[in-house]
């Protein structure tokens, strides 16, 4: 029986345990202490930190496992290509995994390989972001270099804003490293990507649309497949394999954010993940997108089963999420929630996560959202969807102000 270690056990990892324990694989996870799903369908577990390199070394050799895995974790990739090294597994030279869990080191490596870059100045104190901002002479983005879900980034038009925000950024930097860049505006697309044995194919792409919260860079929507016009899509599949051939990457998933300059046409990455999408898109959207179990094909690709892509079709149907937030406060009722769920082209949700009583969070960064899988024959009818879902989800929460407010779906 083929053993595999999974690094985490939370909601993200838990398909892919359940998927190794379905295919009969015997399943050893790390995993902090804590209330994760994943823990009770391990065969075995480590409670530990999981992003710990050396220990996942350590427990991989003594349990003698064939493969390392995780999902949908960019605190996983580092150590699963730490460890997976060591031992000749499968799986990312420790190279590449630090190039695209580092967003400075991303933009370096696009520039080293010739590719359209936002200009953009890696800093660590106050002075030295005010000179990177002056130097950028303009609206500028700051956020650090080695965190995601939006953590700690601002949109920053003056010197004062900068001031008042960097000390946020600062705070969400694991290795106290931030990046400041201008600031670009324009449509964000997604591209997915598959690869085994250095084989390298897109899998799907998507237009994304971002609430109108100021610094709160999160997805309202993200649709399958775009529909931008064909040169613009040829060109951004262009770019995304260049990205990740570059960047050195061999097996496994990206999930990769693209802006497109409406000044001078210009594609630029914003972000490069070595994993699945969150929210659903790689445990749903992608099946639906291609007919791939991307957890069956990242068991098998880190356990050496498989050497190359296997066939599949892009583009099979029109599908996505849309998301709201709660505002902050007490949830006070639920209305609508079970008749969305009900909908016939609704596929996933997480409503499950919130209840009456439920106090909201402040509303920071991607987490917290509300989000609802759906599917259409067309761009045209996954939109009327999107409204009608609007128009049936009335969850009522009583603000801090104590006034009573619905979903924020802009």
């Amino acid at each position: 029986m083929d053993k595999l270690l999974v690094l985490g056990a939370g909601s993200f990892q838990l398909p892919l345990i359940q998927k190794a324990r379905e295919m009969g694989v015997y399943v050893v996870a790390i995993t902090p202490e804590g209330n994760y799903p994943g823990i009770d369908e391990a065969d075995k577990v480590y409670f530990h930190d999981a992003k710990d390199e050396k220990y996942a070394l350590e427990v991989a050799k003594k349990e003698s496992v064939d493969g390392i895995i995780s999902d949908q974790g960019e605190i996983f990739v580092k150590p699963i290509a730490y460890a997976t090294g060591k031992l000749g597994l499968p799986g990312n030279r420790y190279e590449t995994a630090v190039i695209y869990t580092d967003k400075y080191k991303m933009r370096e490596k696009a520039r080293e390989l010739g590719l359209p870059t936002i200009e953009s100045i890696k800093v660590r104190t106050l002075e030295e972001a005010i000179q990177a901002f002056r130097k950028i002479s303009g609206t500028a983005i700051i956020k650090p270099v080695d965190n995601s879900s939006s953590r700690g980034i601002s949109k920053i038009p003056t010197e004062e804003e900068l001031i008042a925000k960097f000390d946020e950024a600062k705070r969400y930097s694991r290795g106290g490293d931030l990046i400041v860049e201008k600031f670009i505006e324009g449509p964000q697309f997604e591209v997915d990507s598959i690869a085994a044995g250095g084989n390298i194919e897109p899998l799907m792409y998507a237009d994304l649309q971002e609430f109108k919260i100021p610094n709160v860079f999160s997805s309202m929507t993200r649709l399958y497949p775009s529909v931008a016009d064909d040169k613009i899509i040829e060109k951004l599949l262009d770019y995304d394999r260049k990205i990740n051939e570059g960047f050195g990457m061999i097996q496994g998933i990206t999930h990769n954010e693209y802006i497109l300059d409406e000044e001078t046409g210009e594609i630029y990455l914003i972000e490069a993940a070595l994993r699945g999408g969150g929210t659903f898109i790689a445990t749903h959207i992608a099946k639906m997108q291609t007919g791939i179990d991307t957890s069956e094909f990242l068991v098998n690709v880190a356990l050496g089963r498989i050497k190359d892509v296997p066939e599949f079709e892009m583009n099979q149907c029109h599908c996505g999420y849309v998301c709201c937030y709660l505002p902050h406060g007490e949830i006070i009722s639920m209305d609508g929630a079970g008749e969305v769920e009900d909908l016939s082209y609704v596929v996933k949700t997480n409503l499950n996560l919130f209840d009456v009583g439920q106090k909201t969070e402040l509303i920071t960064d991607k987490n917290n959202r509300i989000a609802i899988v759906l599917y259409g024959d067309s761009r045209k009818e996954m939109l009327e969807r999107i409204e009608e879902i609007r128009e049936t989800l009335k969850i009522k929460v009583k603000t801090d102000k104590g006034d009573v407010r619905g979903p924020i779906w802009e």
